[in-house]
């Protein structure tokens, strides 16, 4: 009893203490001009990172994803997302804080992403797009919002109850938690016509084993299960940095092209690897700007 009272008291003391110094961190980072968080934060990400364990697991998954390249070019690529990940910590209160219309001005939208943009407003349905911790996946519903999209993001919460509360409040667009009754919302707001944004490359405790890259790895089924069953389109879509520095390329692609069979099981799995096709592209394409950090080829 004494044990777990302990335990519950220095998680609950760690917890503060990190809430804290993210609280003092969205306030140092706003401070500072956008591009100015962005390249400190860069900096500071880049000196840190490559002391800490999870460069190794970086490195591990970048070898395993791309082994073509050599020694010298997976070093640089590391560099670089450590560098991309702390600039979207250094943006994430800019980004919280512009409103929609704001954020337009510092994106570039292709011609074509703005013509299946326009289709999409068009069909008046609801539709699922699905992305990619690459980029900087913050700025994307932001901008579906200033298109006059209504846009709910489905993501997990953080294991940090003060932390989470912390930057749910400033995100400013309508969250939903995985789980079952995040499900029931999805499902409502597929009905009511708005769009559902889901990152689809993390791995999860429950799903099939679906090739990317070169190995399995465990994805999730679930995102392709709801696009056959509610027929709702599947559409790619990512915001990309160029330069390094704050400015972003937005790609909406056309939706996936969703064939269907009397096998459901077969179809939900060949529309999974699918998705899994699409995100390893994306990668492939701009390797720095992708999330190496994440387990994802845990067994």
């Amino acid at each position: 009893m004494l044990t777990k009272f302990l335990n519950n008291f220095l998680n609950n003391l760690r917890y503060r203490l990190e809430s804290f110094c993210v609280k003092f961190g969205l306030w140092f980072f706003s401070q500072l001009s956008f591009t100015t968080a962005s390249s400190l934060a860069g900096r500071i990400a880049l000196f840190v990172g490559k002391k800490i364990k999870v460069n190794d697991l970086a490195k591990k998954n970048l070898a395993l994803a791309l082994p073509e390249l050599d020694e010298k070019k997976r070093a640089k690529i590391i560099d670089e997302m450590w560098d991309n990940l702390g600039r979207i910590v250094g943006e994430f209160v800019h980004v919280c804080k512009k409103n929609p219309e704001e954020i337009l001005k510092i994106v570039d939208i292709d011609p074509v992403s703005k013509i299946n943009l326009q289709q999409l407003k068009e069909k008046n349905k609801g539709a699922i797009i699905f992305s990619a911790h690459i980029g900087n996946w913050e700025i994307g519903p932001k901008i579906l919002l200033a298109l006059g999209f209504k846009v709910n993001v489905v993501y997990r919460p953080l294991n940090n109850p003060y932390v989470e509360e912390m930057t749910a409040k400033i995100r400013a667009v309508n969250l939903i938690e995985k789980g079952n009754s995040g499900s029931r919302k999805i499902i409502e707001a597929l009905k009511n016509n708005e769009l559902v944004i889901i990152l689809a490359d993390q791995k999860i405790s429950e799903g099939e084993k679906i090739k990317f890259f070169h190995e399995d790895a465990i994805t999730t089924t679930s995102i392709a299960r709801l696009a056959l069953k509610y027929d709702v389109d599947l559409i790619p879509a990512r915001v990309i940095r160029f330069d390094r520095k704050s400015n972003f390329f937005v790609e909406v692609e056309k939706p996936l092209v969703i064939k269907k069979t009397l096998n459901l099981n077969e179809d939900i799995l060949a529309l999974t690897l699918a998705i899994n096709q699409n995100i390893e592209r994306w990668i492939r394409n701009s390797p720095a700007q992708w999330f190496w950090v994440h387990n994802r080829w845990k067994k």
